[in-house]
């Protein structure tokens, strides 16, 4: 019996490994520069507009790729973001002036805006449509994983001294020997697309709001949750728990929702996350600090707020093929910047207003316009069927 993998085989592992290391770089290295720049007594605000860096990257480079890819060609641009992304973050190491650290965490934001935006289109474009949902969900669920591990890093490499920089930097940079491991089978997403990255925003609804809803929940209740929990009575460390079972909801379902909607219907499935995404939401001051149940619905509430993500990307794949598929990845990193940028702000805010229910309160008007939307694409999908049935 022969394991011999074929060239689409190796193509989807090196792409997942790949986002993998990026996840745990990225995830490594923000602490990093957060605790670096605390030690050295700058002010939060500063601290907290470096951090905003990346979302700025997304929001304003991501429009940018489509075109470079076509100019420079995919595997160019792909290993441009590679060495960008390495390069800057081993320069922290080896430098302590101010501007030239918000130069290179702009610089940082930039290589992985490149490398997620294209890693995410090449796994799209090779993926077949009868496993497309599994496929993408063990993508999600495996950089979800690297975000959740680069932290810990911090306890073993300790955030002293130029050692964790170099680490982090050489994690991203292994990136460049799992890309080899697909031995150049890089897509093809060069030709001139009929879209533009505002069009897809205009006539992809449900898709572009699947990214800006998930974007606004890792923005605003992953960053808020721990501070949540304080205020209603939970001790600290019951409180940062709660963020670590959101992400773990996350790892853990994304498979099995990716299953669903390959067997099932994207259609569906996708609105049944939006559901229990607004039910989190709404139960979610009703459970802080009172039950256990508390534990369990945050699993759930964490897996299916992603889910509607996984599944909005496998309708993309199937969608958009080519230089349109990059171009439609690169709308949904300018949502992605867009909920990154506003949901910490104003969930923050919404926390002060109505205190301390702010934040679960205003994530469920969030989720409730997105149920709205994911309920319109079902009935216009299931009306459409009927129709071509009975014709």
């Amino acid at each position: 019996m022969s394991f011999a993998l074929n060239p689409q085989q190796r193509a989807i592992i090196a792409i997942i490994a790949a986002v993998t290391v990026m996840a745990v770089s990225l995830s490594l290295s923000i602490p990093l520069i957060s605790i670096s720049l605390e030690r050295r007594e700058v002010g939060s605000d500063i601290i907290g507009l470096m951090g905003a860096l990346p979302a700025l990257a997304f929001l304003f480079f991501s429009p940018v790729v489509p075109r470079l890819t076509r100019i420079f060609g995919t595997a160019q641009i792909l290993w441009g973001g590679l060495a960008l992304s390495s390069l800057s973050i081993l320069a922290l190491a080896f430098n302590d002036n101010l501007y030239l650290w918000f130069f290179l965490r702009l610089c940082m934001g930039t290589g992985m805006v490149i490398l997620f935006l294209i890693s995410e289109t090449w796994l799209n474009e090779i993926a077949e449509d009868h496993n497309r949902g599994r496929t993408i969900a063990l993508y999600i669920s495996f950089m979800t994983a690297g975000f959740a591990f680069g932290p810990v890093l911090i306890n073993i490499l300790g955030s002293e001294g130029r050692l964790p920089f170099v680490i982090s930097s050489i994690i991203i940079a292994s990136g460049g020997l799992l890309f080899l491991f697909a031995r150049g089978i890089f897509p093809t997403l060069s030709g001139k697309s009929r879209i533009s990255v505002w069009s897809f925003i205009k006539t992809a609804p449900m898709i572009c709001g699947a990214a800006l809803l998930v974007a606004f929940f890792d923005g605003s209740v992953l960053t808020l949750l721990p501070i949540y929990g304080e205020r209603n009575g939970m001790h600290v460390e019951t409180a940062v728990l709660m963020s670590s079972v959101l992400l773990a909801g996350n790892l853990l379902l994304q498979f099995p929702i990716g299953w669903l909607a390959d067997r099932f219907g994207k259609d569906i499935v996708i609105l049944v996350c939006s559901i229990i995404g607004l039910g989190g939401a709404l139960l979610l001051p009703f459970m802080v600090g009172k039950t256990i149940f508390l534990w369990p619905m945050l699993v759930l509430w964490g897996g299916a707020v992603v889910g509607t993500y996984t599944i909005a990307l496998v309708i993309m794949g199937q969608v958009y093929k080519g230089a349109e598929l990059v171009t439609a990845n690169a709308a949904t990193g300018v949502l992605w910047g867009v909920g990154s940028l506003i949901g910490p702000a104003s969930a923050g805010y919404a926390m002060k207003i109505y205190d301390p229910h702010g934040m679960p309160a205003i994530f469920a008007i969030i989720c409730f316009f997105f149920v709205l939307l994911s309920s319109f694409q079902f009935f216009k999908t299931k009306r459409r069927s009927t129709l071509s049935g009975s014709a």
